[in-house]
């Protein structure tokens, strides 16, 4: 079977730190996190990241669970907002050893976002990363998987690829057949979760921070993961934060794992 990553707003009890250690007990071997975080309406940081105070304790908590990072979130292409003021965060997400960082594009302007995000990607590659291109229906610089493919050809970055989130890619109009007809090579990863809607919107903010099981929606999530080739790595991304306190985050991302590997088996 192949490995899967847990993404660190799938379960978010503990932060960074419970996020590897509850990753290694359900015997996974990969995970996503925060190095950088969105900010909340009252400017407070929406998800726990890892301190740069902490660098040297986490790489030894890494190493000792025999758990590497593919995705480090969170590195947005913003209107006013300069990229280079990403290279902390950038460079501690690769002292971790982080894969690749994940970018939305929220910048409208194409000149700017072809500036921001050349810019992105020469830092990362500097540092020896990927850069990880999700398109959302309320990143309005990027908001399909057509549109991302079209961003993607213009840039010609070699370390940039694309994401294909399930939620995002249904609810904002993608198919199995789009998804078909590209160079497989492009994708660099994909994120496991299932959705009520294939309708098309650009207003599923709140369906997309409280996710359904895989296996409990109408995507076609075996069909979908079939299009995926073995160099693509698979993420369980299902937040659930609708219910929260008042359920077990761990027992739920118990179920979330097991929900994915079913999908594999």
């Amino acid at each position: 079977m192949r490995d899967l990553a847990l993404h660190q707003i799938t379960m978010t009890q503990g932060g960074p730190t419970g996020l590897v250690r509850f990753a290694a007990k359900a015997g996974l071997k990969k995970i996503c996190l925060f190095t950088a975080t969105p900010l909340t309406a009252d400017g407070k940081p929406m998800f726990a990241t890892v301190e740069p105070s902490d660098k040297a304790e986490f790489q030894s908590l890494l190493a000792d669970n025999g758990i590497s990072i593919i995705n480090a979130e969170y590195f947005p292409i913003m209107p006013e907002t300069d990229v280079t003021g990403y290279a902390a965060p950038l460079e501690l997400a690769a002292e971790l050893g982080a894969k690749r960082a994940v970018t939305h594009i929220h910048e409208v302007d194409p000149a700017r976002i072809a500036d921001q995000l050349g810019t992105l990607c020469a830092m990362a590659n500097e540092l020896g990363m990927g850069i990880g291109l999700e398109f959302t229906g309320f990143a309005m610089g990027c908001d399909s998987l057509e549109n991302a493919v079209k961003l993607h050809q213009a840039m010609n970055q070699s370390n940039l690829k694309i994401a294909v989130d399930a939620l995002h890619l249904f609810r904002t109009g993608g198919t199995l057949d789009q998804l078909k007809a590209l160079d497989p090579q492009i994708i660099g990863y994909a994120q496991i979760c299932d959705g009520p809607h294939f309708r098309k919107s650009d207003d599923y903010v709140e369906e997309a921070m409280n996710r359904m099981l895989p296996g409990e929606g109408m995507f076609p999530l075996r069909a979908l993961l079939d299009l995926m080739g073995d160099h693509v790595d698979l993420d369980i991304e299902v937040p659930h934060f609708a219910s929260a306190p008042r359920f077990d985050p761990e027992d739920w991302a118990h179920q979330a794992i097991a929900a994915s590997k079913r999908l594999l088996e």
